[in-house]
């Protein structure tokens, strides 16, 4: 027997913090002239290639972009660090990426009238997982406090959140869930090139989460029905992240693009 599937929840998180093209491309570009200053032997010697600058009508128009949400503004823009500064947390800590997940989930939850122990599952479904084991999913069905159910991670870069959504209802049709909750928390701005140029304007971070269940169940008054899927995956290299647990094993690897 296969069931009807409906979106009865949805959540989303944002950081209170926000870069307009504007402050991204004052920071860049005194970033930019730092560089050229720096390295001018060098770039005069053709050992080098001088970096140009950006300006906010190249962002816009490349991207559609006029402001991003960051957890940490002020590490991003200090032309000296060009990243955010995101403590870490001890292992007796909810993790950041878990943190952001359950307010979004919490949302979720209460759009569909449901509290955490309604839930059989919890898939994470996002670019890049701040701790690889144990599982995001499973950090963030014990931050909920569900006493049941389970959890699994993962990973399909940009389209993850859409994938996790079609894995959330094949559970549900094939019987193994009746409800599952699929969150979706990028921090994106951690591992985002914001000295690059032709890429430092695309990401931001946020957290997002929809309650999946089968149809007969669901009790919200505006509920989704899922009418079909399809997925399809291509490979490419023009957006990448070789960033891992390999890179201590070759130091040529260690901290770059």
């Amino acid at each position: 027997m296969s069931y009807s599937v409906v979106i009865s929840g949805t959540g989303l998180w944002t950081p209170d913090q926000t870069i307009t093209n504007d402050e991204l491309v004052e920071s860049f570009n005194e970033y930019v002239e730092r560089y050229n200053a720096r390295n001018a032997q060098a770039i005069e010697a053709g050992e080098l290639e001088a970096l140009g600058p950006s300006n906010s009508a190249f962002i816009e128009k490349a991207s559609g972009i006029k402001q991003r949400y960051v957890i940490d503004k002020t590490g991003i823009l200090d032309p000296d660090r060009l990243a955010p500064r995101i403590d870490e947390r001890t292992d007796d800590e909810v993790s950041i990426q878990a943190e952001i997940a359950v307010k979004a989930a919490k949302q979720a939850l209460d759009h569909a009238g449901l509290t955490a122990n309604d839930l059989d599952a919890v898939l994470v479904a996002c670019s890049n997982m701040q701790r690889a084991y144990p599982a995001m999913a499973v950090e963030v069905q014990a931050a909920l406090g569900m006493d049941h159910g389970w959890g699994y991670d993962m990973n399909v870069a940009c389209s993850s959140a859409t994938f996790g959504i079609q894995a959330g209802v094949d559970a549900i049709r094939n019987g193994s869930a009746r409800r599952v909750l699929m969150v979706n928390p990028e921090i994106c701005s951690a591992h985002l090139a914001w000295e690059d140029r032709d890429c430092h304007f695309i990401f931001g971070d946020v957290a997002t989460a929809v309650i999946l269940e089968r149809k007969e169940d669901a009790t919200s008054g505006n509920q989704w029905e899922i009418l079909g899927t399809r997925l399809q995956t291509k490979f490419s290299n023009n957006i990448r992240n070789n960033f891992g647990f390999l890179n201590r094993a070759d130091e040529r690897g260690v901290g770059a693009r």
